[in-house]
């Protein structure tokens, strides 16, 4: 597998020449007051800075946990398996995309954040309750896309992280950016990292008294990661058009734990992931105000998991799991004085090859088509559609070789501005079918079930927000509710030692609301607050649990950032600062009947950080610092204090 990366890594850099700053607005520096993203409107968004995503010891689940909305299943440390859910959706609800590439497919139905490298991203954007009209998947969980950094100038750089538990990190890289070709550019990067994870874990034996509870070191938790890149643009013609590429080829060995009452010591995997991309756009014509883009991807998975004592509870010694998805897709805009329309279509094929106990073999083909229409009837009122018509045909045990589900998705949504205030509003029907990974199972500790049906349901969200300059503050107030109605739900649950199932849920409501929150004082001080609130209830007549509340989802979820910092005046120091972050998420249940209870947890983080002239950055972060023991994703322990830190330079 290194051979292999380095030869993608190689093919990479020779197919991958130009690159240029995207078309999307640039993230505001920080001490600046928080912007929205802005590619649909109409759609309630958060955007993360790269000030967040640069911090040492982040994580994209760590990340993406202080964004309202959006609640994190973690396995254990950085390097474990972590999806995310919005609004109380599922992650397989809820495509992310790197790069423009959509990371979860019909493979294995979520996208594992663990998977997502911080250390090249520049912004990641939020769409909450609906993705944007442009998406691939209607997205009724939202959206998240995770951008690459851009190349500023001809230069070449290096960095490194150190941290607790024998964390290590190192990254070279090189970008050039042409004068007077129109932006032309490339960025590649190669980079390796490990850590022994031997954190210490509150071992309770599986039972309630604290007569038998011991505090253990965390066993065969280590790992090593190496990863490379190569993202390029050109400009073709002389009206504009132009090529985009993207690279990435990772691959990682590490041990796999096991839960705290019975760890794992021999137990190993290895995962591999190769995805290319080429995206072109070109006018119509001509016509400036018309737009064609054609896209293209390949995105290659594989794990494999040795389990040569049976720690697992697995019925054989190893497990292999390989998966492949090809998309290609059109659109065509078109931009007017008052309406903008699209229209596109994407086809895509999947496979899923499972040897463990039984070998499986099943394959996807997806093929989609929409319309949306936008107006802008005036400077404060825009109005937006979406019509989307899908068709999935799976071949594999137990399943119909026939579209399934295939009933009409759309969505509808207005903005409407007076002054600093603007309210925003979208109503949605949607349709899912399982993916492969919820049919037939991913891991050991996600498994599948071959019976279940398709899920549709109905959402609709309103809110409001003010954005506004006062004297010497900049502030915003972002607030939000939605409803939410799921007939046939895919939820998960726990079905042996180790392991969660998904099944269906006859019928579910889920409500909730969000609050966000944000000032910056005189570029010195910056202040960010989150919230959001959770009801999601399975309300299937006839049902016997006296519980109704729809597992591992928190109903109060928090977050409370500061940062001081200043900007001297100084040839040499051009930014320090300081900062903190407590974050709170309630208890969960996970099972059904609501008796298997994971606990709540609050956190305290502070960092610093150091900005020179010369793009040299140094910054330093201690997370959790009064060591709080706390589990997640089925009862597994997490990290408690760790420190981290890391150098950056370029020239």
């Amino acid at each position: 597998m290194r051979l292999a990366t380095l030869v993608l890594f190689g093919l990479g850099l020779s197919y991958a020449r130009r690159v240029q700053a995207d078309s999307e607005p640039e993230i505001l520096i920080a001490g600046e007051k928080s912007s929205r993203p802005a590619r649909d409107p109409t759609v309630a968004a958060s955007r993360v800075d790269e000030a967040d995503l640069t911090r040492p010891g982040a994580s994209a689940a760590t990340v993406l946990a202080h964004v309202p909305g959006v609640q994190v299943s973690a396995t254990g440390t950085a390097s474990d398996l972590a999806t995310a859910s919005i609004r109380g959706a599922s992650s397989a609800q809820t495509p992310v995309y790197l790069a423009g590439i959509r990371l979860n497919d019909d493979v294995t139905g979520t996208a594992d954040l663990s998977l997502v490298p911080l250390w090249m991203l520049s912004s990641a954007e939020v769409y909450r309750g609906n993705a944007p009209a442009d998406a691939e998947r209607m997205g009724i969980g939202g959206a998240v896309y995770f951008e690459p950094r851009k190349p500023r100038e001809t230069r070449v750089g290096a960095g490194g992280t150190l941290g607790s538990f024998g964390e290590s990190s190192g990254f070279v890289g090189g970008e050039i950016a042409e004068s007077g070709s129109g932006g032309d550019g490339a960025l590649v990067a190669y980079r390796g990292s490990r850590a022994q994870n031997d954190y210490p874990y509150l071992n309770d034996a599986g039972t309630a008294s604290p007569s038998d509870d011991r505090t253990l070191t965390r066993p065969n938790a280590d790992y090593s990661a190496r990863e490379a890149w190569a993202i390029g643009r050109t400009m073709v013609g002389q009206h504009g058009g132009r090529i985009t590429t993207v690279f990435n080829a990772f691959d990682r060995e590490q041990g796999v734990t096991g839960l705290v009452a019975v760890p794992a010591l021999a137990a190993r995997a290895e995962s591999a992931r190769v995805l290319a991309g080429l995206s072109a756009k070109v006018p119509c014509s001509g016509d400036p105000s018309c737009e064609l883009e054609l896209t293209s991807q390949v995105v290659s998975a594989r794990t494999r998991l040795s389990d040569p004592r049976h720690e697992l509870g697995l019925l054989v010694s190893r497990v292999d799991s390989e998966g492949a998805r090809v998309a290609e897709g059109a659109r065509v805009t078109w931009s007017g004085d008052v309406f903008r329309a699209l229209l596109g279509t994407n086809v895509e094929f999947e496979r899923l090859a499972l040897d463990g106990a039984t070998a499986i073999r099943a394959t996807r083909g997806t093929l989609s088509a929409r319309a949306g229409l936008m107006a802008a009837l005036t400077p404060q009122t825009e109005l937006s559609g979406l019509a989307v018509l899908t068709c999935d045909t799976t071949r594999g045990p137990a399943q119909a070789d026939d579209c399934a589900a295939l009933t009409p998705e759309g969505r509808l949504g207005v903005r409407e501005k007076w002054g600093p205030f603007e309210l925003r509003s979208n109503l949605g029907r949607y349709a899912r079918v399982p993916t492969l990974g919820e049919l037939y199972g991913i891991s050991p500790i996600v498994r599948g079930s071959s019976a279940l049906v398709p899920e549709q349901g109905v959402a609709w969200d309103l809110g409001t927000r003010w954005e506004a300059r006062l004297g010497p503050i900049s502030s915003y107030v972002d607030a939000f509710g939605f409803a939410r109605h799921v007939s046939e739900l895919i939820a998960y649950r726990r079905s042996s030692l180790g392991a969660v199932q998904p099944y269906n849920v006859g019928s579910a409501r889920v409500l909730g609301g969000e609050l966000e929150a944000g000032a910056a004082w005189s570029r010195h001080l910056r202040s960010a607050l989150t919230l959001t609130l959770l009801d999601p209830r399975d309300t299937t007549p006839g049902r016997t649990l006296t519980n109704d509340v729809i597992p591992y989802q928190s109903r109060l979820v928090g977050s409370l950032f500061s940062e001081a910092f200043i900007e001297p005046r100084s040839r040499a120091l051009t930014r320090t600062g300081v900062d903190a972050r407590v974050s709170y998420r309630g208890s969960r249940l996970a099972d059904p009947a609501g008796l298997i209870v994971l606990p709540d947890s609050t956190e305290l983080d502070l960092g610093a950080s150091a900005l020179f002239e010369g793009d040299l950055s140094v910054r330093g972060a201690v997370d959790d610092v009064f060591d709080a023991h706390h589990f997640d994703f089925i009862g597994y322990p997490v990290p408690g204090r760790s420190f981290h830190l890391s150098v950056e330079a370029w020239w």
